[in-house]
């Protein structure tokens, strides 16, 4: 009985070789093709855009309840604080942060104008 026994038996061993060639060099382009895209997904632009967004969601569940902001612990918060400032220090994350802090302090001037105008029209009534 051979050592191999299974769908491939009744191939030759220069055959199986082959076989296993061709497999090998899909799996190398499939390999490639998966290193691009996480690359081209972990440029600084999409990472700050993915930050802010985590950014912006935490505050504003943080700010949207103020026993949360009582209850948050800093000590846990600490490590996450110290990533942020190391990425910050770095050249290349300057431009896409401020760009995204413009953008937010945007939305937010927005949000207060628009939540400042529905307070007056309310008291007019």
């Amino acid at each position: 009985m051979s050592r191999h026994a299974g769908l491939d038996s009744h191939l030759s061993t220069a055959e199986r070789k082959q076989k296993l060639l061709a497999e090998g060099a899909v799996f190398r382009a499939e390999m490639l093709h998966s290193r691009d895209i996480v690359r081209a997904n972990l440029n600084s632009k999409s990472l700050a855009t993915i930050v802010l967004g985590r950014v912006s969601g935490i505050a504003s569940s943080l700010l949207g309840t103020s026993s949360a902001l009582k209850a948050s612990n800093l000590p846990a918060m600490l490590p996450l604080v110290v990533t942020g400032v190391s990425w910050l220090s770095k050249r290349c994350t300057r431009k896409p942060f401020l760009i995204g802090a413009a953008v937010i302090a945007a939305i937010g001037g927005a949000v207060f104008v628009s939540s400042r105008n529905s307070k007056e029209t309310t008291d007019d009534e």
